[in-house]
């Protein structure tokens, strides 16, 4: 595996560490951004870009398909079709977050992290926040997204501590050592297909 795909992968890793620190620096109310409303936009947004970040970060060892998914993040704010497209590319894009392993195999989590499925709605959750609200509109209050904003964010820093990715095109695996902790090292290693099991 190159090793210019793994630089790339723990880049992306890093920027993700920046985007929750951020979103851990407005839910402790150390930064905001004047007015509560502004504060919530702006929790969402980072939160969405961390999405996208962890969504395509296994497409880094295909450039085209990088930045054909990138274009159409641009122009598409439902999060099923993005991964549809995604997973189109790579079938098994989506993180697996586990926690260590020993002669047995690695011990895959069984709960607590962002999930597929959370991940999809949390996506969307984050557009309706981004867009003007209908004052007519039934619909949760963006208090409500603020309150859950600190679970999100334990959810997927859960997922990218430490965790297995298929790479796109290469069909490579790694595992990835990704604190959510500032100057903790990122480990992205490459592991032989016939000697793991996931």
């Amino acid at each position: 595996m190159e090793s210019r795909a793994r630089r790339k992968y723990a880049s992306m890793m890093l920027e993700c560490r920046y985007r929750v620190e951020t979103l851990r620096d407005f839910t402790s109310g150390k930064t905001h951004c004047t007015y509560l409303q502004t504060t919530i936009e702006s929790e969402a947004l980072q939160l969405r870009k961390l999405l996208e970040l962890i969504a395509f970060s296994s497409l880094v060892s295909y450039k085209e398909a990088y930045y054909s998914v990138r274009s159409d993040i641009t122009k598409d704010w439902h999060a099923v079709r993005i991964l549809r497209k995604i997973q189109s590319i790579n079938p098994e894009f989506y993180p697996v977050p586990i926690d260590g392993f020993d002669r047995n195999g690695w011990h895959k989590l069984q709960g607590g992290y962002l999930t597929r499925k959370q991940f999809e709605r949390l996506y969307d959750k984050c557009g309706t926040m981004l867009h003007s609200q209908n004052p007519f509109s039934k619909g949760k209050s963006s208090l409500a997204f603020h309150k859950k904003v600190p679970e999100y964010l334990d959810r997927i820093e859960t997922l990218l501590s430490e965790h297995l990715v298929e790479l796109a095109e290469s069909r490579e695996l790694i595992h990835v050592i990704s604190p959510m902790k500032e100057d903790a090292p990122i480990q992205v290693r490459h592991l032989v297909r016939k000697s793991i099991q996931v």
